[in-house]
């Protein structure tokens, strides 16, 4: 089984720059980091690359310092990647990122399954792996929690779904587009060893000389939704240490919650 994984560099911390006209972050401004529910998406594909003797490859839309987390990828286990890169493409909200991947992704050829992080540390939107399944005509569930194939069924996989204590098999043909949870398995990190290794597999790169994408469908002029203002939340909440014994600390306690309330 060929699968794509989706992979997103997210900033590390929130200490991030935010751009005072386009209102995006700026992200060459923080250390980059695979977003978190990527790694799990990674999990699940080098999976099944194993049941399957397949080949798991790992796409990303981002700056050339991107590669870091590519090779980060392939050092985990993914065999190779592709870095999608272009002034052009920068500023897309998730309908124009998602149509760049989609088109990176058929021009690197077929897959039987494409995979991505549910949600991203950074926007949370869950959108982009549906919008990629949408442009890609492809059958799509979203936030998985397992995945079991059938080597007795190679034209399907069943994806499992767990909700409100149940938990629901849902079987799809192939090629299909899969979100996975944060947290549904346990990923393996790089050694080492690996990652001397990953340096020598294949790492391409597209820009839109080889995507040949319009102009009015990337980046900002592609992008339908946009952000009209930014700002850093107020945050009235305060700390207070007490110090003492538990009965002085509980009777101070006791002091602060009758002033709050007095407030009231």
């Amino acid at each position: 089984m060929n699968i794509a994984v989706l992979m997103k560099q997210v900033p590390v911390s929130n200490d991030v720059s935010v751009d005072p006209e386009t209102h995006a972050l700026i992200r060459s401004s923080s250390e980059g980091m695979i977003n978190p529910a990527d790694l799990n998406a990674i999990e699940a594909a080098l999976q099944l690359k194993e049941q399957t003797d397949g080949k798991a490859v790992v796409f990303t839309m981002g700056p050339q310092g991107t590669q870091k987390a590519l090779i980060e990828a392939m050092g985990i286990g993914c065999d190779e990647s592709v870095l999608i890169t272009d002034r052009c493409f920068a500023g897309g909200d998730t309908i124009a990122t998602a149509k760049v991947l989609a088109r990176g992704i058929k021009k690197y050829g077929e897959f039987d399954l494409i995979l991505s992080g549910a949600l991203s540390a950074d926007g949370a939107t869950g959108q982009v792996g549906a919008m990629v399944a949408e442009y890609m005509d492809a059958p799509y569930v979203g936030e998985i929690q397992g995945i079991k194939y059938d080597e007795t069924d190679a034209e399907h996989v069943v994806a499992i779904k767990k909700y409100q204590d149940q938990e629901y098999h849902i079987k799809t043909e192939l090629t299909a587009v899969m979100s996975v949870c944060f947290g549904s398995n346990e990923p393996r990190f790089a050694t080492l060893r690996s990652m001397r290794k990953a340096k020598t597999k294949p790492l391409h790169v597209y820009t839109n000389e080889e995507l040949q994408m319009a102009a009015e469908d990337i980046g900002l002029s592609g992008s339908p939704t946009i952000v009209t203002d930014s700002f850093e939340p107020e945050n009235e909440r305060r700390a207070e240490m007490f110090t003492g014994t538990p009965q002085e600390m509980a009777a101070k306690l006791k002091e602060l919650i009758d002033n709050e309330k007095g407030k009231e």
